[in-house]
């Protein structure tokens, strides 16, 4: 798509217009600062917008060879044998103390846990570029079908 020049005579500056496609270019920078306060729906309290955006996401099939179908700043899925998967991020966050979780489906007839994993009592299933979990039906681990985790907190 072509950029065209816009003289202002004759055009209402005060309109808002919208741009589609990609904008690319030297000095093009995004108008929202890492700080950007957003109001709440009933107004009475506000957040921070970078913060409250998932970080890392993805959408895989754990059964038999890993396949992810959809993911956002997402390296790979490694599996750790039955029912336990290791969530490599693309982007390192600050720490290890930030926040993950989702949802798993067992034998399509309803949604299971994913319960975060270390394999010892004093290991966290947080590093700056991953996370270990289990997905259960109730008490049991198993492979599920569809494994939807994501990640919350501050990038590096």
């Amino acid at each position: 798509m072509a950029l065209s020049k816009i003289i202002a005579e004759g055009v209402d500056l005060t309109d808002t217009f919208a741009f589609t496609g990609t904008v690319t270019g030297a000095g093009l920078t995004s108008p929202f600062a890492n700080t950007v306060a957003v109001t709440s729906e009933g107004g009475a309290a506000t957040t921070n917008l970078v913060q409250g955006l998932a970080k890392a996401w993805v959408n895989f099939n754990g059964t038999g060879t890993v396949a992810i179908r959809d993911s956002f700043s997402t390296s790979s899925i490694t599996d750790g044998g039955t029912g336990v998967y290791t969530f490599n991020y693309a982007t390192a966050m600050t720490d290890a103390n930030h926040s993950g979780g989702g949802l798993c489906n067992y034998d399509n007839n309803g949604w299971g846990d994913i319960v975060l994993y270390a394999n010892n009592a004093s290991a966290s299933p947080f590093t700056t570029t991953s996370m270990i979990f289990r997905t259960l039906e109730y008490a049991s681990v198993f492979d599920a079908a569809h494994i939807t985790p994501q990640i919350l907190g501050d990038l590096a």
